[in-house]
């Protein structure tokens, strides 16, 4: 399925692919501090500066990004496929992005006027029949029939022509070498089927035996795979939020203020949950099921829907009573939200024609919005402005310190020496935590970034402000034999164990060069307990989920038609032994032919790629903060369809 959406990805839009590329080091922070904490703001699910992403556009946006991906997967979506992949926060990080572009827009004054955008629906391709335009009418019917609002697609078909100019006036000059563009095309057009069979290390239950004097010869020989890891030390001066929590106070004047401004922030949304009975029909038989519904409709009570849904509806939801919870039917069609709409709490509608199928609608709970009174949100607020004053409180101190430590090229030098004496880091892994004041491990990974007695500008981290200085460095030296035994019993136990299956494996590979008739190959690896997998493999791929295999590529183009390879061990996890069934090898000629074509592509996906680094560049020059109570309220809601 992985691969699937990988093979799908291919023909997505630049837009989707920024989505999921800026996806990367994505952080939950509090509003305005650099840390969440549930109290804070619970509406808006994102800001970028002043432009918020409300909860109700981003549970819009991800509902219909999930029905594209269940689509294209043929309603094989489910719920771990869709954490796995990281749906929800790659939309999320796209709506973000959206804001940013609209930031680097303006600021460079790009506009698209009126008449670019219809031209270029009028040039749309899905808008075109016969060579020209289809029409107005026909245009908002097509969308219509697809549930997309005409100034929803046009409000988005701007905003891309704007993010388009903006690429275009990044990237215009960009130009790529022609050697690599051949090796890229080499990489995507040569291709081989094969069929695989895997002896892995994991499946030998029993631990082959060894005596001590093994156990030494093998670290003997194998020294280099027990190296310690490289570990850094330094000085910092660090400035934590919650020492200099006391110097802030909030005025209520301040804080009603703020409710004043933004009262669409704390409005609680509204919520519907609907069930529904969905019977298709065709044009033979339109009218008789349209007397079946109508029979139904008569009959059916807020007591007997969920019955009367399993017995009659013919949806996904059928099962569970015709339930879609309070998000699954906004993808209901127009006709079907419309009387939605229109229902009252407990309300069932009469049957909706729903375009090819009539639908009965329940609605056994809606809550309007509503709007918070300024008590009720009070907490929050001060929550909010307390942690923005007290991150540019700290922001100005760690500054002002880091001016006098530069000037004076001495970390110990400068103010805030009570709060903020110079203190040894101890020897750090990257990434290792420091107990008491950097649990994530951002210090000892800027130490990793920086040369020998290099002072780091102010680094943020969710607990404060701190400035650091590299003083020592420890390459990774081989470490003694007593201290790594435990690693090379291990080391040593898996190379025993793919030993074995490379012994098997070569007994295998030789019955089955003897055997001819397929039928013959069939029953013999059904006797041996093995099982031939069936692979599309693409040159400078990896053989479905093993390691890298350097030389892999020669290996199995240089191979003849159904013939089998000698074993290849794959790290220390298998034995595999590769049978060619076919193979297409892309030739000068193809390449000649098609270069112009697939140099235009490669360009525009570099475009894209160059266009994606320099959004995440710019992400420091605007104030992005997220919601994580939020996120997660409206992802469960939108992938509880999900199974």
């Amino acid at each position: 399925m992985l691969k699937t959406m990988r093979n799908n990805m291919k023909s997505l839009s630049w837009v989707l692919w920024l989505v999921i590329l800026a996806f990367v080091g994505f952080i939950f922070v509090q509003w305005g501090s650099g840390r969440f904490e549930s109290e804070g703001l619970d509406r808006d699910v994102a800001a970028v500066g002043r432009k918020r992403i409300s909860g109700e556009e981003f549970q819009k946006s991800l509902t219909q990004s999930l029905a594209m991906y269940s689509k294209q997967f043929k309603n094989n979506l489910s719920r771990s496929l869709i954490n796995q992949l990281g749906i929800p926060e790659q939309v999320l990080q796209g709506m973000v992005n959206a804001l940013i572009i609209d930031g680097e827009a303006d600021r460079l004054h790009l506009t698209v006027s009126e008449s670019e955008l219809q031209n270029t629906i009028r040039t749309y391709p899905a808008f075109q029949r016969d060579g020209g335009f289809i029409g107005s009418e026909e245009y908002e019917r097509l969308l219509a029939y697809n549930q997309i609002k005409v100034l929803d697609f046009e409000d988005g078909l701007k905003k891309e022509l704007l993010a388009d100019k903006l690429k275009e006036l990044l990237t215009g000059g960009l130009t790529l070498d022609w050697n690599s563009i051949e090796a890229d095309y080499r990489k995507e057009n040569d291709k081989a089927e094969l069929e695989f069979i895997a002896f892995k290390s994991e499946a030998l239950k029993e631990e082959p035996a060894f005596s001590a004097a093994d156990l030494q010869d093998f670290y003997l020989r194998n020294k280099n795979l027990f190296k310690s890891p490289e570990k850094r030390a330094g000085q910092m001066r660090v400035l934590k939020f919650a020492d200099f929590k006391k110097d802030i106070a909030i005025q209520e004047k301040e804080a009603f203020a703020y409710f004043q401004k933004n009262r669409n922030m704390f409005k609680v949304p509204g919520k519907t949950k609907i069930s529904r009975i969905w019977v298709p029909y065709s044009q033979q038989n339109r009218e008789e099921v349209l007397k079946k519904m109508e029979a139904a409709a008569a009959i059916v009570n807020r007591d007997n829907f969920a019955e009367k849904a399993r017995e009659l509806s013919a949806d996904e939801k059928a099962k569970d009573g015709g339930d879609w919870g309070y998000w699954g039917w906004q993808n209901f069609s127009n006709q079907e939200r419309s009387m939605i709409d229109n229902l009252e709490q407990g309300e069932i509608s009469s049957p909706v024609d729903a375009q090819e199928a009539f639908s009965i609608l329940f609605a056994p709970e809606k809550i309007a919005e509503r709007q918070e009174t300024y008590a009720e949100v009070k907490a929050r607020i001060t929550g909010l402005l307390e942690n923005e004053q007290l991150k540019k409180l700290v922001a100005d101190k760690i500054n002002r310190l880091y001016a006098k430590i530069k000037e004076a090229n001495d970390i110990t030098q400068g103010e805030d020496k009570q709060k903020a004496p110079a203190l040894p880091s101890g020897l750090l892994t990257a990434g290792e935590s420091i107990k008491n004041i950097d649990e994530m491990g951002y210090i000892s990974q800027k130490l990793f970034s920086l040369r020998e007695n290099e002072i780091a500008p102010p680094l943020e981290f969710p607990e404060g402000f701190a400035i650091v200085q590299l003083t020592r460095i420890i390459k990774p030296e081989i470490e003694l034999f007593e201290k790594a035994k435990d690693q090379v019993k291990l080391k040593m136990l898996a190379a025993k164990k793919l030993q074995l299956q490379l012994t098997k494996a070569q007994t295998v590979a030789g019955e089955l060069l003897k055997l001819a008739d397929d039928k013959k190959i069939a029953a013999y690896l059904a006797k041996e307990n093995l099982k031939a997998e069936s692979v599309t493999y693409q040159r400078g791929n990896q053989l479905s989920t093993f390691p890298v295999q350097p030389g892999l590529d020669d290996t199995i183009f240089q191979m003849r038609e159904n013939s089998y390879s000698l074993p290849m061990a794959f790290g220390s996890e298998a034995a595999v032994i590769v049978k060619l069934k076919s193979k297409k090898i892309a030739s000068a000629e193809d390449f000649a032919k098609q270069k112009g074509e697939f140099y235009q592509k490669k360009l525009a996906e570099a475009k894209n790629s160059l266009f994606g680094s320099f959004i995440m560049s710019k992400r420091n020059n605007y104030k992005i903060s997220f919601n994580a109570e939020i996120f997660e309220k409206i992802k469960e809601y939108a992938i509880s369809r999900f199974r």
